[in-house]
C-alpha cells in the first residue's frame, strides 16, 4: 500500500484518481491545488505524489520541486490533459526536475505505475494508438536505478 497525495483541479480526474488508487489498496489523499498539495506533503510522508502539470497560481513543476526538497524518496507523476506540450522537452520550463524516465500511459494505468514506482511489478506494454488522455510518467527520485530499465 502506497500512501498518495493527488493535486489535481478538475473534480472529475481527482475523483477517478481517488477511486482508481483506493480501490488498489492505496491511502489516497486529494487537494485541489499546488498550495495545500506542497503544504500537506511538507507536514506528511508521501510515497507518491500525482499532480497536474497545469495548475491554478503555483503549477506542477514548482510543486515537484519543493515537495522533493521536502521527501527526496518523493515518486512524481505528472498528470497533465495538455500532452503535446508536456512531451515538448524544449517547451519544458528549465525549473521542472528532469526526469530519468519520460514515457506516456493512459490513465486508466494509473495503479500499474503506482505499483511499479513502489517495486511491485513492471510496467505494461504500451499499446499502440493511445494517443489521448495521456499522463506523463517521472520518476524524480535519489533511487534511479529501478526506473533505468525503462524502454521509452
Amino acid at each position: 500500500m502506497a500512501r498518495i497525495l493527488v493535486a489535481e483541479h478538475n473534480k472529475s480526474t481527482a475523483e477517478y484518481l481517488y477511486a482508481s488508487l483506493k480501490k488498489a489498496g492505496n491511502s489516497v489523499e486529494i487537494v485541489d491545488n499546488c498550495l495545500d498539495a506542497w503544504r500537506m506533503s511538507s507536514q506528511d510522508c508521501y510515497d507518491v505524489l500525482v499532480v497536474d502539470i497545469v495548475m491554478p497560481g503555483v503549477d506542477g513543476f514548482i510543486l515537484a520541486q519543493k515537495a522533493l526538497q521536502e521527501n527526496p524518496e518523493l515518486q512524481i507523476i505528472f498528470v497533465t490533459g495538455f500532452a503535446g506540450v508536456a512531451m515538448d522537452t524544449f517547451a519544458t520550463p528549465a525549473y521542472a526536475p528532469a526526469p530519468v524516465t519520460t514515457r506516456p500511459f493512459h490513465l486508466k494505468d494509473i495503479v500499474s505505475r503506482v505499483r511499479y514506482l513502489m517495486g511491485q511489478g513492471g510496467l505494461p506494454a504500451q499499446k499502440q494508438g493511445e494517443a489521448e488522455h495521456k499522463v506523463i510518467y517521472a520518476d524524480f527520485a535519489q533511487k534511479r536505478g529501478a526506473a533505468a530499465h525503462v524502454q521509452a
